[in-house]
C-alpha cells in the first residue's frame, strides 16, 4: 500500500512541476536558483565539498549553484549512479565536463576525482513540512544519506511539489533543509 501511495504521489507531483515549469521562460527559471538565499549561502560557505545533481526535465536547476560555488572558490561534485548503490561523488572544475551516465543522466567520468560530500544538494518529486523528501522510487538518495550520515542534506524543489504528507518507511530518510524559488524550510535544531 505505502509504495502504491508514492507511485501516485509520484505521477501527480511530476505532472505538477512539468505544468508550473512549462509557465516559466527560460531566464526566470534559471535565475530562480541563481543567487541562494542566506541560510543555504551560509550552509554552502560552512562546508567544502558540497554535492549537487544534474537537473533532468523540469527538476529544479543546480546549475546556478555551480556558478555560485565556482565564483565562491568552493569544491563542488555531481553523483555517478549505479542500480541499488549509494551514489559517489566525483569533483568537477566545470560542467562542460559531465558526460551521459546511468539514464542518460549527466555525470562527471571516471578521470574526475572521488569526494565524500559535507553537504548534499538533491532532487526531489514532492516533500512536506516535516522535511520528507519524495524522491524518483530508486532508493538512490536514501541510500547515499545513509553512506554520508555526518553530511547536510538539502532537497531542492519548486514550490508546487510541496505536498501535505509524504508517505514514509524505515528507509527513508529526512531532509535538514529544503529550498524552493519562494522559501526555506528547515529543522529549528539542525543536526547531522
Amino acid at each position: 500500500m505505502l509504495q502504491e501511495n508514492k507511485k501516485i504521489l509520484r505521477e501527480e507531483y511530476r505532472r505538477r512541476r512539468d505544468a508550473f515549469v512549462s509557465q516559466l521562460d527560460a531566464p526566470t527559471r534559471n535565475l530562480a536558483f541563481r543567487r541562494p538565499p542566506s541560510p543555504l549561502a551560509a550552509l554552502l560557505q560552512q562546508n567544502n565539498d558540497v554535492a549537487l545533481y544534474s537537473a533532468i526535465g523540469s527538476e529544479a536547476p543546480t546549475s546556478r549553484l555551480a556558478e555560485y560555488l565556482a565564483d565562491e572558490g568552493k569544491t563542488f561534485a555531481f553523483p555517478v549512479a549505479t542500480p541499488n548503490a549509494p551514489l559517489i561523488f566525483r569533483r568537477v572544475p566545470a560542467m562542460d565536463m559531465l558526460v551521459s551516465g546511468y539514464k542518460d543522466i549527466p555525470e562527471p567520468g571516471p578521470e574526475c576525482q572521488q569526494v565524500d560530500p559535507d553537504l548534499i544538494i538533491a532532487p526531489l518529486v514532492a516533500f512536506d513540512r516535516s522535511l520528507n523528501r519524495l524522491g524518483q522510487g530508486q532508493g538512490h538518495y536514501d541510500r547515499t544519506f545513509a553512506e554520508y550520515p555526518g553530511a547536510t542534506r538539502v532537497g531542492l524543489a519548486w514550490s508546487v511539489q510541496e505536498t501535505d504528507s509524504v508517505p514514509v518507511n524505515d528507509n527513508d530518510i529526512r531532509l535538514h533543509m529544503i529550498v524552493t524559488e519562494s522559501e526555506i524550510i528547515q529543522e529549528v535544531n539542525p543536526t547531522p
